[in-house]
């Protein structure tokens, strides 16, 4: 694995990216029971993306009707759209701790899928730590459940959320790589989420989320503009701008970001195998740039 040069300003997006959105989980968790996973998924995608397609409109950039944008849109419908319908649901049912580090096994199925899909080199290390975050999921997931903190249909949603993302980091690459329209991108992704968001409430009815009170209006607007908007415009910048393990290089943090949010946001107790894990799961996701950073340098 040959140290080659970063673009700092992708580094930076991908790392925004997965702070806000570790503390979004855990804001979508609170407001999932009283709402259902369409409705939350529409009013959140549905409001973040028409302020997108005002912004383009006023600025004169609206994307052009060919094939790659209804591509876009297709993209969108798979994440956001199954992403979030997943993990809202998932939500429901498990504890904010197991749904972050559940979340910090995405940056190791992204690089496989990468080498699969658009033949990114993959070094030996990346199978590696796989196999030794892999343990440490397991043995997050059968302590909590055997302690009855956690749901296995609930973590089984997550992790299927999890696996949606992980493609959806490949389909970002593929569609931003060498182009300067992430904005635009941004646009239509949540526009094909909207697609999706109608599927599942017109299957599960509408159940409008909860506006009382100024704590659940404050998550709500940090799930549209924070989550959402900026979120997935940081997400299609950093991958305009770097190869798909790069980028999990910044979502290895975020298991340390999520069960740090689920703690002090909604008050989830963090026991200490909680914290074991969290330290085998960053092990095996950091193996692949711990060992680019002190292995000899190369030609």
């Amino acid at each position: 694995m040959q140290r080659t040069g970063v673009d700092g300003a992708g580094l930076a997006a991908s790392l925004l990216s997965v702070f806000v959105w570790q503390a979004g989980l855990i804001l979508q968790k609170g407001l999932a029971p009283e709402t259902n996973a369409g409705s939350l998924m529409l009013v959140q995608i549905g409001c973040a993306a028409a302020l997108m397609w005002a912004i383009l409109l006023v600025r004169s950039q609206l994307p052009p009707l060919r094939s790659h944008s209804l591509l876009n849109v297709a993209w969108g419908m798979m994440a956001p759209g199954l992403v979030f319908g997943l993990g809202i649901a998932g939500a429901a049912r498990t504890d904010g701790v197991s749904i972050a580090l559940i979340w910090g096994f995405q940056p190791l199925l992204g690089p496989f899928l990468a080498r699969l899909v658009l033949h990114e080199p993959l070094h030996w290390t990346f199978p590696a730590g796989g196999l030794i975050g892999l343990g440490g999921l397991v043995l997050m997931v059968s302590d909590r459940s055997a302690a009855g903190n956690t749901d296995w249909i609930g973590n089984g949603l997550v992790l299927a959320s999890v696996l949606c993302s992980s493609l959806s980091s490949v389909i970002a690459r593929f569609i931003n790589r060498g182009r300067n329209a992430w904005f635009q991108s941004a646009t239509l992704q949540l526009t094909g989420g909207i697609l999706t968001g109608l599927c599942i409430v017109l299957l599960t009815g509408w159940d409008a989320p909860s506006t009382r009170g100024a704590g659940n209006l404050l998550a709500l607007a940090y799930l549209v503009l924070v989550m959402t908007l900026l979120n997935y415009v940081a997400f299609n910048f950093a991958l305009s701008r770097l190869p798909v393990a790069w980028v999990g290089l910044t979502a290895a943090t975020a298991p340390v970001v999520g069960v740090f949010m689920a703690w002090l946001l909604i008050g989830t107790e963090v026991s200490t195998i909680d914290l074991v894990t969290t330290v085998v799961i960053i092990a095996g996701v950091a193996l692949p740039y711990l060992w680019r950073l002190f292995a000899p340098k190369r030609g």
